[in-house]
């Protein structure tokens, strides 16, 4: 057999062996990584699929303040209007998500109050993208998604103006959260005033309790 032969299988079978062992390190790591988070998802007393709290539950209490402007934010502002409350995090469909609501006017999507996971720091992208009509609030921002139990983002929750659960969803823009929206509190049946619900649904909140 020629040396070169030799030579050439011998390096065929080395780049091959390296190969499999960097795969096998990458499956590691994921595997790795979905322990830790059923680990976590125990640690808080769910298990993987019950990601969502009954519909016509009680939506959990939250206050805090808006990282951009300060003002103080709570649940019970959401009385009689309702409103989405979005979890995101530093994902890129969540950064994709926030530009896009930040691109539609506010007046055509419904009260939003977002919540970013992961501190100033990993929500630099949310916190430039996202328009600054919609509070955001990072502090406790872990333990409310707990309450809501939102494991992965970004998850959006409708609740209607009387604080109760009403649809849970994943929007990647913002047309996908209007339609979260109307159908979560029953408005994309199609009766002849649909089109006028749908209008008070997104405009005027409160007209549809």
């Amino acid at each position: 057999m020629d040396v070169r032969t030799v030579d050439f299988t011998f390096s065929a079978s080395y780049i091959t062996l390296w190969a499999l062992v960097v795969f096998q390190g990458l499956l590691i790591l994921a595997l790795l990584r979905q322990l830790g988070e059923l680990r976590r998802w125990v640690a808080q007393g769910h298990l993987p699929g019950e990601d969502r709290l009954p519909a016509g539950s009680s939506a959990p209490e939250f206050a805090g303040l808006d990282f951009r402007s300060g003002r103080r934010v709570s649940s019970l502002d959401l009385d009689g209007t309702g409103a989405v409350i979005l979890f995101l995090s530093a994902c890129d469909v969540c950064i994709r998500l926030a530009d896009s609501l930040r691109q539609t006017a506010t007046s055509d999507l419904p009260p939003i109050v977002a919540f970013c996971q992961g501190g100033e720091g990993l929500c630099s992208g949310i916190v430039r993208g996202l328009a600054p009509g919609v509070p955001l609030l990072l502090e406790n921002s872990e333990e409310t998604a707990a309450l809501y139990r939102v494991f992965n983002s970004p998850t959006a929750i409708v609740i209607d103006g009387k604080r109760k659960i009403r649809g849970y969803g994943h929007p990647e823009n913002a047309e996908d959260l209007k339609k979260l929206f109307v159908s979560s509190l029953g408005l994309d049946s199609p009766e002849p005033n649909h089109e006028e619900r749908v209008h008070q649904a997104v405009f005027d909140p409160g007209a549809t309790q």
